[in-house]
């Protein structure tokens, strides 16, 4: 998402499960404070690190897919709802698939139940298979 911000000539991106508001992971301490890693500091000592990277306050001009499991405990399917819910008031092009059942390894493993789900929506952004 931020790499869509930034790069016009990237027209679609996915997001599987994807920590897309900062503030939110750094407020949840998400991963061990990962986004302080991540940044290279807390949010208010790397602001312009922050401001640059953070999904939820770039403009994306790209159409957006984002794809999260309902049983995620890694990083909660809020995350993925919240900011589909916020860019789409903003008139960004989103759109928000929940797998239910699906936790946050589910979506990358073609084992899973999840897979077929993911697998559709990537061949469908591809161009290989009709967008629903």
């Amino acid at each position: 998402m931020c790499l869509a911000a930034h790069e016009p000539s990237v027209q679609h991106v996915l997001s599987l499960a994807g920590v897309v508001d900062l503030h939110q992971a750094w407020e949840l301490h998400l991963s061990n404070d990962a986004v302080v890693e991540f940044l290279g500091g807390n949010p208010s000592d790397v602001r312009e690190h922050y401001r640059e990277a953070d999904p939820m306050r770039l403009a994306v001009k790209a159409r957006q897919w984002l794809i999260h499991g309902v049983e995620d405990d890694i990083v909660p399917s809020s995350f993925s709802k919240n900011y589909a819910e916020e860019k789409k008031r903003r008139g960004e092009n989103v759109h928000y698939l929940e797998i239910a059942g699906a936790g946050h390894f589910d979506l990358i493993d073609p084992r899973s139940a999840a897979w077929p789900e993911v697998e559709d929506t990537v061949l469908q952004l591809l161009g290989v298979k009709e967008i629903f």
